[in-house]
């Protein structure tokens, strides 16, 4: 339905809301074969099986550590190739934090 006084935008969103209904409409419908599927027994791509929990899951996992690290990335190594007196040789060893040595 279009308005007299402004067609073109009340068109535009008419068209839109039909669209939103077309995809609820969709969904619910896949929805409905999910669960007649699983009354039947058989296999159908909207079921939660195991493998696809799974797959999920790892998604699920590197998406949060993708979101961690865009927050905090990782800091780079430094890497002294020179030794210096005071600290000992660098080449070796680390210092951690108060001074304490790791060796790598």
């Amino acid at each position: 339905m279009t308005s007299p006084v402004n067609p073109a935008p009340f068109a535009r969103l008419n068209a839109a809301d039909a669209e939103i209904a077309r995809r609820k409409q969709e969904v619910l419908s896949g929805v409905m074969a999910a669960l007649a599927a699983h009354k039947e027994g058989k296999d159908h791509p909207r079921l939660l099986t195991p493998a696809r929990k799974a797959e999920l899951k790892e998604i699920d996992r590197l998406r949060r550590i993708a979101m961690e690290t865009s927050k905090m990335p990782p800091l780079p190594r430094i890497i002294v190739t020179r030794p210096v007196d005071e600290w000992r040789d660098y080449t070796t060893e680390r210092r951690g934090r108060f001074g304490a040595v790791r060796q790598e």
